[in-house]
């Protein structure tokens, strides 16, 4: 007995992370421009400072001069809504090149830019109620979605489930990757490239759950179905990156219980002389889902 608390005392130590002080590097504030950009929408962008990462309240900025040019021709200056917001009065459209010109008292001109895919239609949509069982015995369902994609070029997409529970949305997280496409992305996220697909119309399977579940009589535990929402988005190169990055980030700053070390991941930036992201999608949402127990 006394041998087995040694030894976890020790494991304990060992996987506890070094304090971190309050004495943080000298660190030089930059402005942050990121915006995610929408076909059909206008262009909404939020301006901040970067600071260290002591600082305990972000610095807004509403004194930017914001360009926007679209095919390379000026259009507008964006108008602040006073909390670090600038909204265009142009709508997104795919195939279009739209760069920003920032200008922030104190610092140098902030350039960034990106072009959007045209939209890939939906083919059909299937659903399964119950697909497979989780480690905890719990029946989930998957759904395939069959959409289109031209095996010549590179493309990105993003697809996002919606539950519709009672009176608010919900996301739907991911159970089982079985997927090929989504297994060779090598992260849990439905966020993918054409890469080994190599037929002009594709069927990808999510198995995916709704945060609740459910069971009557003899049935054994499910997860509860809900109405669905499907949405296929077809991103950007820039946007793709950052998604990735992003989840590598969250993953960095709060590793798993236990978790011997963390690593730093830094947050991808198409954004010249700041920080930040300006990327987007089209998008096609599909007709309501209804599966029936």
């Amino acid at each position: 007995m006394r041998r087995f608390l040694i030894l976890i005392i020790i494991l304990t130590i060992c996987s506890c992370r070094e304090l971190v002080t309050d004495d943080f590097p000298e660190f030089s504030p930059l402005p942050a421009i990121n915006s995610i950009l929408i076909s059909g929408k206008p262009l909404k962008v939020h301006v901040s400072l970067a600071e260290k990462l002591d600082t305990s309240q972000l610095t807004l900025v509403n004194d930017a001069e914001i360009a926007l040019f679209i095919d390379g021709n000026y259009t507008e200056n964006l108008v602040s809504d006073g909390n670090g917001i600038y909204l265009s009065s142009s709508v997104v459209e795919p195939l279009r090149s739209y760069e920003l010109e920032v200008s922030v008292p104190g610092y140098a001109t902030i350039r960034c830019n990106d072009i959007l895919p045209s939209p890939s239609p939906i083919t059909n949509i299937s659903h399964v109620n119950y697909a497979g069982k989780d480690e905890e015995g719990v029946l989930y369902p998957s759904v395939t979605i069959s959409f289109k994609t031209n095996t010549s070029e590179k493309q990105f997409f993003e697809i996002v489930i919606r539950t519709l529970q009672d009176t608010y949305e919900r996301i739907a997280t991911l159970k089982q990757i079985t997927d090929p496409v989504l297994l060779n992305e090598g992260l849990p996220l439905t966020i993918f490239t054409n890469e080994i697909i190599k037929d002009s119309i594709y069927a990808m399977t999510i198995n995916y759950f709704t945060g609740s579940t459910g069971f009557s009589g003899d049935e054994p535990l499910h997860t509860t179905l809900y109405p669905l929402i499907i949405e296929l988005r077809s991103c950007s190169s820039d946007y793709y990156r950052f998604v990735k990055q992003l989840y590598l980030y969250e993953k960095g700053r709060f590793p798993e219980f236990l978790a011997a070390s963390t690593n730093a991941f830094p947050l991808y930036s198409n954004v010249t002389g700041g920080y930040g992201i300006f990327s987007g999608y089209s998008a096609v949402i599909a007709d309501t889902i209804f599966p029936i127990e």
